[in-house]
């Protein structure tokens, strides 16, 4: 480091031992971006823990239906759900459904004991079955797996999400990803007095506000869900403000200080969360006091802008997921079909083994046709 810096939430001094990496954009919402000499591991950590937390979970079910791309490739957590019928399940990352729970049944038949199990996977099934070999102890897990029938389907309400955003817990995620941004473009932490107050008293009041009246990203790609954190120190106001943006839909102006008299600074780091990839965008954020007020009572909020903003990239979202789900259903059904038709591979298939194949498939497909069906 070329010149002594303190941790922006505890003061301490950061030296080689304790700097750490801060993503200005967080990792679990797609970030790549880091700055250094900003924070120390422990408030790092700790912030990871709680405010960046806090922050993921609100938007976790945006991150699955854009289908968050993120660094080092790990998957996105599973989302639990409750459908508008009550149906309790599980949203995985390529957004297919499993039980929020597993659940097993037996009942006796003229055949003798048919046991239905609903469990997330195979490995689960055969924890299950191994209880019943406990109870049933002439039974043998391997043939009735063998032999078992595996059945899908889809939910019969639809999927629900409660689209929670902001408080003061995340709101700090938010002021530290901006203030990371403005200690990458050298400004000093002392020109960012109501950040760093904010981040480090948590009885500070709250030095950011929503806004919706304009657009402030002034080339904004069409149907793009982007993330976008901008800062702009201008001495003429005095003033020193940020901009977080995720997703295109949740834009929150931050004034990170007061009484500016430096050069003019301007940054800012956008992405396509899908892919990673950087955006080069500009931000206006040219606020006076009075308007900075303004936002912070929630008055630059227009009747009809947060559906508006809403409408720019949701539709296209959940086209590609209807399409998406579409491909992978006749893909696993194809597969399925050539499986257990009876043909070996680079074999002429037979008339009987067409037929087989057509009925295969069809029996696959019919839970989405059905489900499709009901839907429209």
């Amino acid at each position: 480091m070329n010149k002594q810096q303190c941790c922006a939430i505890c003061n301490t001094t950061i030296s080689i031992e304790n700097d750490s990496k801060e993503h200005v954009i967080l990792r679990s919402i797609g970030g790549y971006l880091k700055v250094r000499g900003f924070i120390c591991k422990s408030c790092n950590n700790d912030a990871g823990r709680t405010w960046d937390a806090e922050l993921a979970s609100q938007l976790l079910p945006l991150s699955h239906l854009f289908g968050v791309s993120r660094q080092g490739g790990g998957p996105l957590p599973d989302l639990p759900i409750i459908t508008t019928s009550g149906e309790k399940l599980i949203m995985k990352p390529d957004g297919g459904f499993s039980p929020n729970k597993p659940s097993f049944s037996e009942e006796i038949t003229a055949d003798g004991v048919q046991i239905k199990i609903m469990a997330r996977d195979i490995k689960e099934a055969k924890s299950i079955l191994k209880g019943v070999q406990r109870k049933h102890q002439n039974t043998n897990t391997d043939q009735l797996l063998a032999n078992a029938e595996f059945s899908s389907s889809y939910p019969t309400g639809m999927v629900h999400h409660q689209l929670d955003f902001g408080g003061e817990v995340s709101g700090r995620s938010i002021v530290k990803s901006v203030l990371a941004l403005a200690h990458q473009a050298g400004i000093a932490a002392n020109h960012c007095n109501d950040a760093i107050q904010y981040l480090r008293d948590p009885a500070a009041s709250a030095c950011f506000g929503y806004y919706q009246a304009t657009d402030l990203i002034a080339n904004r790609p069409l149907e793009t869900p982007l993330h976008c954190v901008g800062i702009n120190a201008n001495p003429v106001t005095g003033l020193v403000l940020g901009y977080a943006e995720y997703f295109g839909i949740y834009r929150v102006v931050v004034c990170l200080g007061k009484g500016y008299s430096g050069d003019v600074v301007e940054s800012s780091y956008s992405i396509d969360p899908r892919t990673g990839k950087e955006l080069y965008l500009s931000v206006n954020l040219d606020f006076n006091e009075s308007e900075i007020d303004a936002i912070y009572r929630y008055e630059m909020i227009p009747d009809g802008a947060i559906e508006a903003v809403f409408h720019a990239v949701i539709p296209a979202a959940l086209k590609k997921k209807i399409d998406a789900e579409r491909e992978r259903v006749i893909a696993d059904s194809v597969e399925y079909a050539f499986k257990n038709c009876g043909a070996k591979y680079g074999e002429i298939l037979t008339e009987d083994q067409v037929k087989k194949l057509s009925s295969l498939m069809m029996g696959k497909l019919i839970p989405y046709i059905m489900h499709n069906l009901k839907s429209n």
